[in-house]
C-alpha cells in the first residue's frame, strides 16, 4: 500500500461528494437537532439535502447536556423512537443519552441520504431576484486564521437556517437588510413551556427562501431561552421540512 494511493482515495471521494453537491434541493446549516432531524426527513423523501457544520463535530449543544452533564430531556419521545433512541420516563418528562441521542441523529440523517460537511463555514448568502438560493462558504480553518482567501458557492432552492442561537444566516441578511428585523436577533429570559411551543409555531419562511429552525427561530422572534430540552427543536425541525416539502410538491 503506498501513501499516496490513501491520499488520492480521500481526495477524490472527497471532491466527489462535494462535486454532486453543489447544487442542491435544499441547504441546511448546523447540523444540530434542528438541521439534522431536518435533513432526515427531506432526505428521506428523496430531497436532496446538503448539510453545512463549521465545527469537527456534528449534533450542535448536544453533547454536553446540562453543565456537562449528558443527559437530555424531551416532552415526548414519538421522534426519539422512530429514530432508535432509548429513554426512560422521569415523571412528566422523558431523558436520553446525549451520545446515543447526538450520533443517532447524524446516523439517520446521514442513512437517509443526507450529506453533510463539516468544517465548511457559511460566510454569506446567495442573493437573486429578492430570493436566497444558497450560501457563499469557506473553510472554517480559513475563517478562523482571518486568512484573505475567496469562497466559494452551493446553490439551494431553499436554505434552512439551523445554526443555533446565533441565528447567523439570518444574521447575513439582517446585516444588509436591517428593516427586515429591526430587533436585535436574541432570546428573551427562561421560559420553557412557552419556548419549547413558540419554537414550532414561529418555525417558517422569514425571508423568500430562507427558513428558520431550532434555536435560530427563539433568537430570530425573540422567543425565550429553553435549557437543555429538546422536543421542540425536533419538531421545528420536521416542521421546516414538511413545509418544505410542501413547497416543492412531494
Amino acid at each position: 500500500m503506498k501513501e499516496i494511493d490513501i491520499s488520492r482515495a480521500i481526495v477524490e471521494e472527497y471532491n466527489r461528494r462535494l462535486l454532486e453537491h453543489l447544487e442542491n434541493d435544499v441547504v441546511v446549516v448546523g447540523a444540530g437537532p434542528a438541521g439534522l432531524i431536518a435533513s432526515y426527513y427531506l432526505a428521506k423523501s428523496g430531497i436532496k439535502t446538503t448539510v453545512l457544520e463549521k465545527r469537527l463535530s456534528t449534533g450542535g449543544g448536544i453533547w454536553a447536556g446540562a453543565a456537562g452533564y449528558n443527559v437530555v430531556a424531551f416532552e415526548d419521545k414519538g421522534i426519539l423512537d422512530e429514530i432508535g433512541v432509548a429513554t426512560r420516563q422521569k415523571g412528566d418528562l422523558y431523558v436520553a443519552d446525549a451520545i446515543e441521542f447526538a450520533t443517532a441523529l447524524c446516523y439517520k440523517a446521514k442513512k437517509a441520504g443526507a450529506e453533510i460537511f463539516n468544517l465548511i463555514e457559511a460566510e454569506d448568502i446567495i442573493l437573486k431576484k429578492e430570493m436566497v438560493k444558497g450560501v457563499v462558504v469557506n473553510s472554517t480553518h480559513l475563517r478562523m486564521a482571518n486568512l484573505p482567501v475567496d469562497p466559494f458557492c452551493i446553490s439551494s432552492r431553499y436554505l434552512i437556517d439551523a445554526t443555533g442561537h446565533p441565528a447567523e444566516v439570518v444574521n447575513m441578511l439582517r446585516r444588509r437588510k436591517p428593516q427586515l428585523f429591526p430587533k436585535e436577533l436574541k432570546e428573551g429570559f427562561m421560559d420553557v413551556e412557552k419556548s419549547e411551543a413558540d419554537v414550532v409555531e414561529k418555525t417558517s419562511e422569514v425571508y423568500p427562501g430562507l427558513y428558520v429552525a431550532g434555536m435560530s427561530v427563539c433568537s430570530t422572534f425573540n422567543l425565550p431561552r429553553m435549557g437543555p430540552i429538546f422536543g421542540g427543536m425536533l419538531k421545528s425541525g420536521k416542521k421546516v421540512a414538511e413545509l418544505i416539502k410542501n413547497k416543492l410538491e412531494i
